[in-house]
């Protein structure tokens, strides 16, 4: 027993410590990222910002892209939260996504779609992606339900929208309110949720 309780001990530490390096890893891109291209960026550089050897990155993470790509959906995942315990439906769930994307996205993170960096829109399409599959579409679906074969180009479809929409109103400096964008967005794809409606099967 006293043996399972040091190996739990152990386990826990290093999940404590596995977590506060993934914070520095994160936390020095961005800082990074604050007056460089994202595509510019090394592993090296973002080691020694860290203060972690390239090997804790690697250890952590597949590569650079995966970096950001865990941050953006950890980010999404919070998003969530706040809409799930306020019970918000409909246009109100984007209404809120937006007024989020506005109030916690990072100066360099801004920063980088100004400079229209390829990779860094692909990276936030790719969140975008994991988004509207494991967060958004249970807004407007029941869970477990399947639209069948067609599910792929619809989910893209929406994650596309969301993705050109969210890029165009960073770039022009929020323009509009996010209820606005928000209200806008939800018109726009109400042609693919309906058909995830209709075509759910239980």
């Amino acid at each position: 027993m006293d043996k399972t309780k040091e190996v739990l001990h152990i386990n826990s530490n290093f999940i404590e410590g596995q977590q506060q390096s993934k914070e520095w890893i994160t936390l020095s891109l961005l800082y990074l990222m604050e007056t460089r291209a994202y595509s510019d960026i090394k592993v090296t550089e973002i080691a020694k910002k860290s203060g972690l050897a390239r090997q804790t990155i690697y250890r952590n993470y597949g590569d650079k892209d995966d970096i950001l790509y865990d941050y953006l959906c950890h980010q999404f995942n919070f998003f969530d939260d706040r809409i799930t315990e306020r019970q918000l439906a409909e246009a109100d769930v984007l209404i809120v996504f937006f007024e989020m994307w506005q109030e916690f996205l990072p100066a360099s993170l801004l920063y980088n779609i100004q400079l229209s960096d390829r990779k860094i829109r692909q990276i936030i399409y790719r969140s975008l992606e994991y988004y509207v599959q494991e967060k958004y579409s249970p807004s407007f679906m029941a869970p477990q339900t399947s639209i069948g074969d067609m599910h792929y180009y619809v989910f893209r479809s929406l994650s596309s929208a969301l993705h050109g929409i969210l890029i165009e109103w960073s770039l022009q400096h929020y323009a509009q309110s996010p209820e606005q964008i928000g209200k806008l967005t939800y018109q726009l794809t109400d042609s693919m949720r309906q058909y995830c409606i209709q075509h759910a099967a239980p």
